[in-house]
């Protein structure tokens, strides 16, 4: 007759965590960028709340000249974590990349919304709305464009034009 009591209990083997494999991307970034890539998209299939780790592939892609998919990693990281100005930022960055300015000012503006010292943000604010100046013959644009640079120079302590 077989007998009827349970066998010895094996643990159940978990996963790599959404945590470590961002970690592992992180490490890999500098030295390896692909298996960073590969990191960060197993950090967020695990998680796809995972804002962070959405930005940092996005930069990945961005850096790699895959524009779209870089767009689509910010827009997820935004949708993730509105109140990041640093996703805001980078998702303006990219979409200027793309020519689409005026999609740029408006991620800029989010991004000083969220955090007014971001100072790469006042510069290209300011360089997109000099050159939207420029194309218009718009005063009132200029002017906000020179409150973003003297901004920028106040937050850097240096001259825009040196950049």
């Amino acid at each position: 007759m077989l007998s009827m009591r349970p066998g010895t209990r094996r643990g159940l083997r978990r996963g790599t965590s959404a945590t470590s494999w961002y970690d592992s991307g992180c490490r890999l970034e500098a030295s390896e960028p692909a298996g960073a890539i590969a990191a960060y998209e197993r950090a967020v299939a695990g998680c796809p709340s995972f804002a962070d780790a959405h930005n940092n592939l996005g930069r990945l892609h961005h850096d790699a000249g895959s524009l779209p998919a870089a767009e689509s990693c910010y827009r997820l990281a935004i949708c993730a974590d509105a109140a990041v100005a640093l996703y805001w930022f980078n998702l303006g960055v990219v979409v200027e990349d793309q020519g689409r300015c005026a999609e740029a000012v408006a991620a800029y503006e989010r991004a000083l919304e969220v955090d007014a010292g971001l100072a790469d943000a006042h510069y290209n604010l300011a360089r997109l709305l000099e050159l939207a100046r420029r194309l218009a013959g718009d005063d009132p644009v200029i002017r906000r464009a020179v409150r973003h640079l003297l901004q920028y120079r106040a937050l850097t302590g240096r001259n825009a034009s040196a950049r």
